[in-house]
């Protein structure tokens, strides 16, 4: 919550999903029954129905028990954008917990041209044991206990952030961690990996979406998803292509645009600060 609100000044991705506990506590029925008129409306619903069925009944119980819903106007489009950031910026959280560091870029949407590559990107960090955080973070240097990179976060369809996420290993400090993330990061602008990264990346890409559909479920979800997103379910197998073309200086040409200082905010927790003494305090 720390990091988003931090990183958002003007756009609703800097307000948690679920809202401040503050909005919670006091959310009524009306509320709720707003929200649902609002969302709830045929034009802003889509339906997939995968498996062995009868596509002539399929249709006809979709229309017996969706058919009633009263049709309205599409909801209202998020219009207000996110301004360019000025520069870094940073927030310290006081937790007595396991350490924790976030660094978040600014990136562009889903539908922007770089997003293939962006994904790409997103594997080539953090894609498993292969990918440059495990290599250099948790196995070589011992700095962490884990580390991530998640390529929209909180989410894609607007502008939001490329987020790394890493723990520091035990006796290892957050400025250590930092100072070994940026480095990384800086090997990744360069292109300083094995090329034959991306070709494992892509492979685990498509192998990860053939995956998913194995299943009647996986594929109902899939293809809804790409529909409700791009307006046709047939861009969940165009993105394949897409990923295929990404080449080693399209990876470069991405983490060089968006990964750099004056675009990132980064997040971090600190020890409570013990409360003086009644003696210090004198």
């Amino acid at each position: 919550e720390a990091m988003i609100s931090t990183a958002f000044a003007a756009h609703p991705y800097g307000v948690p999903g679920v809202g401040w506990a503050s909005d919670i506590s006091n959310l009524r029925v009306q509320d709720a029954e707003a929200f649902f008129r609002t969302y709830y409306v045929p034009n802003n619903l889509t339906i997939a129905i995968a498996g062995d069925v009868n596509p002539p009944e399929a249709k006809r119980l979709a229309e017996k028990y969706f058919g009633d819903l009263p049709p309205g106007p599409r909801p209202p489009l998020v219009v207000t954008e996110e301004p360019p950031q000025p520069g870094e910026k940073r927030i310290a959280v006081e937790s007595p917990a396991q350490p924790f560091l976030l660094i978040g870029y600014k990136r562009p949407d889903q539908y922007h041209e770089d997003n293939d590559a962006i994904d790409v990107l997103e594997g080539v960090l953090s894609g498993g044991r292969t990918s440059m955080m495990y290599k250099e973070l948790v196995r070589d240097s011992k700095l962490a206990l884990a580390a991530q990179s998640i390529g929209a976060f909180p989410g894609s369809q607007y502008p939001s952030l490329f987020l790394l996420f890493v723990v520091p290993n035990q006796g290892k400090t957050i400025d250590e961690l930092e100072k070994a993330t940026y480095a990384l990061v800086e090997k990744a602008r360069k292109g300083e990996f094995e090329p034959e990264m991306i070709d494992r990346v892509k492979t685990s890409i498509r192998a990860s979406l053939i995956r998913t559909l194995a299943s009647n479920s996986g594929m109902a979800s899939n293809l809804a998803s790409a529909h409700a997103n791009y307006g046709d379910w047939r861009e969940l197998f165009r993105s394949l292509e897409k990923i295929e073309k990404v080449t080693i200086e399209d990876v470069k040409r991405v983490a060089a645009t968006y990964l750099k200082e004056g675009n990132r905010t980064v997040a971090y927790t600190v020890r409570p600060q013990a409360a003086p003494s009644q003696g210090d305090a004198q």
